[in-house]
This record gives structure tokens, sequence and C-alpha cells, in this order.
């Protein structure tokens, strides 16, 4: 008479497939978070509007949303400059209003984006537990210094729930001057991010028009200090003040 299988076989079984599971959703995450600005395959990024479509499509953005008219003319002048170190990022094209998210200013004091309201905003939400977003912070600095007095803003919004030392620290240790800190220990700008569908993992950046509407959206990391970069938000700056 042969035996009965082992009591705990399907247990295992379905634990092994749990940390498979598991495994591939890291392996997805580390992905995202490794593609250094360039665009990724398939679905992931939306591709540009076919031609002949995207100039009529701004438009319909510029004339149908008023609240959005900045942003929507600022989307139809560089959306031919997200390529490069910033191919990722994906230019709408039709702009909408963003949600006034709230955090904190470096004294501890709220914070919300309607504070940035009038300037060409970059948006990165980011932690010290994210290589990506460490490796980024001095380019991101850099890029707030190559465009200081013009109505530009980095708003680079730490996501540290713990050991709420560690990112000042961090930021002092690799000479970053020119970024004010930003802070939210309690996560919930990522959270709200993730449940509208912006964020995928981190960093997360998304490119802020003066009327608070949203440009463009990035998921995972870029050379912000590169050329292709700073094209992007020069146009962007430019065609703002005009």
């Amino acid at each position: 008479m042969s035996k009965p299988p082992p009591p705990q076989r399907s247990f295992l079984f379905v634990a092994k497939a749990a940390v498979i599971t598991m495994a591939a959703g890291v392996a997805f995450l580390y992905v995202i978070g490794s593609m250094g600005g360039k665009k990724p395959p398939g679905s992931a990024v939306d591709e540009a509007a076919p031609a002949g479509t995207a100039d009529q499509s701004a438009a319909a953005a510029v004339d149908g949303d008023v609240a959005c008219a900045a942003s929507a003319k600022i989307a139809l002048s560089v959306k031919d400059l997200a390529k490069g170190e910033v191919a990722a990022m994906t230019i709408a094209a039709k702009p909408e209003p963003l949600p006034d998210y709230a955090f904190n200013g470096p004294d501890g004091a709220p914070v919300s984006l309607a504070s940035f309201k009038g300037k060409t905003t970059l948006l990165n939400i980011w932690a010290t537990w994210c290589v990506p977003c460490r490796a980024e912070m001095p380019a991101l600095d850099r890029l707030q210094e190559a465009f200081a007095g013009q109505n530009f803003q980095v708003v680079a919004v730490n996501i540290d729930t713990t050991r709420l030392e560690r990112p000042k620290a961090f930021l002092a240790e690799t000479g970053v001057k020119s970024l004010t800190y930003y802070g939210d220990p309690k996560a919930n700008i990522f959270f709200e991010l993730k449940q509208s569908g912006k964020a995928l993992g981190l960093p997360t950046t998304l490119l802020i028009g003066p009327d608070g509407c949203q440009i463009g959206l990035m998921n995972g990391p870029a050379a912000w200090d590169s050329a292709d970069a700073k094209a992007l938000i020069s146009r962007a700056v430019e065609k703002a003040a005009n």
C-alpha cells in the first residue's frame, strides 16, 4: 500500500508560488527604477499622438480647458524635446489640473502644491532607501542651480517615514545646496499619486505648468543636469513666460 502524500505538500507549493510572485514584482520595480530616463518598451509610456493630430489635440485642450490653457501651450511646445535622457517623460496631450498635494517645508510647516502656482515646477518624489532617487538628487540640485533666478522650481519631496534625520543628512553629505528640503513623513503624496495611477514606484517626477496642471510625467530616474533635460526645462520656462 502506497503512503499518502505528505500533508504539507500543497502548503509548500502555495508558499513557493507566493515567493515567485513576490520576486517577479520586485524585479519589475527594479527595472522601473533603473531605466535612467530612457523610454521603456511597450505601453509603459504613452506614445506620441499620430502625425497631424497632435496640434489639433493641443488646440482642443487650449480651447476646451481654460484652467490648463497655459500648460497645454507648453506641452505642445516641449513634446519634441522629451528624448534622450528624458525620453521617458510622457507629455500630456491634454494637461489636467493636479490635486493640491500637501507636504511639509524645511521648517516642518505645511506647504502645498498651490504654493508654487505661477512657476514652472518639477515635482520629484524620493526616499533615501531608493537607490535611483539618491543618485539623481545631485543632478536635480544642479538643474535648480542652472535655472536660478528664473520662474522655475524643483520641488523634491522626501517620503522617508522613519529616521527622519537621514534625508537632510544625506543632502548635506552629497553637497546639495540649491534644493529646498520638503518632506512628507506619512508618504501621503506618494500613495495619492499611486492611487491615481501616476506613480509606479520611486522616483516619480511631474512637470507642472504655472497654472498647476500636469504637463509631463516620468517614472524612474533621469540625468536632470543633462543637455536634454535642460533643453526641455528651458523651453517650458520660456513658453510659460510668453
